[in-house]
């Protein structure tokens, strides 16, 4: 077994699961896997067995069986191609069939999740808008993804703010997902997600006085960096964020090098590594004025603990807490974390 493949063993079950990935795919996918070169194709394998059973579900009439196996395909077609960049052909058709499947199944979300279109220097980022029932204009939250998730990986976390009367907006950003193939990462990620503010401030079926922002990952620092920059934010969660990408490199593990390689458009590690020195932290704590909440797990392995500790005592109104055993991104403690983020923001925004 090579050292990306033992990488995935060891460390991506919980976040695999907590996403949506049922753990019996998880384990006979890796079973047929012994070489990173056939990691992409054999969750293309797994994940074209539940199109097949979506498109046999739509010919017996059986919507909502369709819907589940086109959300199933969708998650194992991403996780086939979300660190997997040594192939961009596989890369690119493994992105292409996540967010078709996705929005294939995507209307039997409850909510439903809304594919949409939001216009930014002079692209298109892609979206998925959901609003919870029975709410006319409620609060929103702008979900930003981390280096290697997408906007269709977020919405297990989304149902949490959803089921509490916050709307959810979870987007493709430079670098990520459906907009990868369009620009590399923009660290003054306050560009995108300002566009997406106004594109919410647009629409009459919710509050856009009442914004919060989330960001797990990289999408931690991204999110970081919007509540420093744009006054319209009331509140933001920052979810296992790297404070200093650059100082922590070597830790990283060398398919998430491989990635910000990649999606950050350098031709070489060395240039990765400059490139990196660009998602920092530091200064941008003192100018959030506005709540924040910091979750961090003390065993994360890709973004050390100290940062958080340094961005909390940076920050006027922050908010850290800690999970001893936990793990990048919380996926170990999925329920615990993701009820308290939600109740929190709830509150921040005066959810129904």
């Amino acid at each position: 077994m090579d050292e990306r493949v033992a990488v995935a063993t060891k460390h991506w079950g919980p976040r695999f699961v907590a996403q949506g990935v049922d753990l019996n795919d998880f384990n006979r996918t890796l079973a047929r896997i012994r070489r990173w070169d056939d990691w992409c194709r054999e969750w293309g394998v797994t994940a074209g067995e539940y199109e097949r059973a979506a498109e046999a579900a739509e010919t017996a009439g059986h919507s909502i069986t369709a819907a589940q196996s086109w959300l199933r395909a969708a998650l194992c077609w991403h996780f086939g191609k979300f660190v997997f960049v040594q192939d961009l052909a596989q890369l690119k058709a493994a992105s292409d069939r996540t967010a078709a499947c996705y929005a294939h199944g995507a209307w039997a979300l409850e909510p439903p999740a809304e594919p949409v279109a939001i216009p930014y220097d002079g692209i298109t980022l892609r979206g998925l808008f959901r609003k919870p029932a029975g709410v006319e204009r409620p609060p929103v939250l702008l979900m930003i993804p981390g280096l290697d998730s997408v906007k269709e990986e977020l919405q297990a976390t989304a149902e949490h703010f959803l089921r509490r009367g916050v709307a959810t907006l979870a987007i493709d950003g430079p670098g990520q997902g459906e907009t990868e193939f369009e620009r590399n990462i923009e660290p003054a990620y306050e560009k995108p997600a300002g566009s997406a503010i106004d594109w919410l401030e647009r629409r009459n079926d919710v509050d856009a006085a009442r914004v919060g922002v989330y960001g797990v990952s990289l999408g931690g620092y991204y999110a970081v960096r919007v509540a420093a920059t744009d006054p319209r934010v009331r509140a933001t969660i920052e979810l296992a964020g790297t404070y200093s990408l650059a100082a922590h490199w070597d830790k990283r593990s060398v398919v998430s090098r491989d990635a910000f390689i990649k999606r950050s458009g350098a031709h070489d590690e060395a240039e990765a590594r400059e490139l990196a020195k660009l998602i920092d932290m530091e200064g941008l704590g003192p100018r959030i004025s506005r709540p924040i909440l910091i979750l961090h797990g003390k065993r994360d392995p890709i973004a050390p603990f100290e940062g958080a500790e340094r961005l909390a005592g940076e920050t006027p109104k922050g908010t850290l807490v800690m999970y001893e055993d936990g793990n990048h991104g919380m996926t170990n403690r999925a329920f615990e974390s993701r009820v308290l983020m939600s109740d929190w923001m709830a509150a921040q925004l005066a959810a129904n």
